[in-house]
């Protein structure tokens, strides 16, 4: 029954990998990666199994959903920005204390003391003081570049479960499905969805404004103009602070807070090590900080297909509030 489950949900997301052969990559990776308080992967494990209905939702996101969509989107939205919010020590819990400081040792001290960080180029993206672009960029890049999307046949932990109906590919994800930003620190490894979530925490705790964004993972375009897709991909988007990067009005999220400004499109698995087992709507392509991904052409075309949630810290304890009433009333 377990697997049963594994294999509706691989509709979430995310990217499809296939066995293609990568050029000679840097290996990026952390050794002995500090590990996570057993109570805090205590609370990852028991959080995921409450919320298993509403990952299986999005999960199953697609124009089949119909009227549904915007429904199974906000649902996304409401508990991305509580996994955010509760990774950057925005609540009023131990374990979110513990993992704002997991993730300051392991990850935002030594990036700002080093200035730096290795690419899968083999080169390494460095600067010489970190005013609030060169400090976004280095954030990015920690994320696209040392931060792997898992690749079965290299050893990762994937679950390729099932084929999309018509087009040969297999859709692949991670075996927690969605998991918080901590644990992907700690395994190095995430999908789509696994890595916008650190982004967008990472630049939250250092005061930026970002949203989550979805898009689409497949699409084809109909004769009669509509759009026929399966699943969804995540991505950020972060505010310009006046670099003149920002192209996008974004207008109002799913929550109704006016997006004003302009916002930057990051999408961090555009990596080198990953873009060429991509095969989401428009193709990959390695992306700088700044670039568009392929998938923006289809913006304009039906704006259903996607969607921005603003993380806040308001919503996420508002959120937890009303989940816990609704607990309370159960029992």
């Amino acid at each position: 029954m377990r697997y049963g489950i594994f294999a509706m949900i691989t509709l979430l997301l995310i990217s499809i990998a296939l066995p293609i052969v990568d050029a000679q990559l840097h290996d990026t990776l952390v050794k002995d990666q500090p590990k996570l308080p057993k109570g805090l992967s205590d609370f990852y494990d028991n959080y995921r199994k409450e919320y298993m209905p509403e990952f299986i939702r999005f999960a199953l996101g697609g124009s089949m959903m119909g009227g549904k969509i915007e429904e199974n989107t906000k649902d996304f939205f409401s508990i991305g920005n509580y996994i955010v919010i509760h990774d950057v020590g925005g609540l009023d819990a131990r374990t979110s204390r513990i993992a704002e400081e997991y993730l300051e040792d392991t990850v935002i001290k030594p990036l700002k003391e080093k200035k730096s960080v290795p690419l899968q180029t083999g080169n390494t993206m460095s600067f010489k003081k970190l005013d609030r672009l060169s400090l976004a960029k280095l954030l990015y890049y920690y994320v696209r570049d040392d931060v792997y999307f898992p690749h079965g046949e290299e050893g990762g932990r994937v679950s390729p479960l099932s084929r999309i109906p018509g087009m040969n590919l297999m859709f692949t994800t991670t075996p927690e499905i969605i998991r918080f930003p901590c644990e992907t620190v700690e395994d190095q490894h995430g999908a789509c969805a696994d890595q916008a979530l650190l982004l967008a925490t990472l630049l939250n705790m250092e005061g930026y404004e970002v949203a989550l964004g979805t898009a689409p993972s497949m699409a084809k375009k109909n004769k009669d103009g509509t759009f026929t897709w399966f699943g969804y991909h995540v991505c950020v988007y972060l505010k310009d602070e006046g670099w003149r990067i920002g192209r996008y009005d974004l207008g109002k999220d799913v929550f109704g807070n006016d997006l004003g400004g302009k916002w930057i499109i990051l999408d961090p698995i555009n990596s080198p090590r990953h873009v060429s087992h991509m095969r989401m709507m428009g193709g990959g392509k390695v992306l700088e900080f700044g670039d568009d991904p392929n998938w923006v052409e289809y913006r304009e075309e039906d704006n259903t297909l996607f969607g921005y949630g603003l993380i806040d810290e308001e919503t996420a304890k508002r959120f937890d509030a009303e989940e816990v009433k609704k607990r309370l009333i159960g029992n």
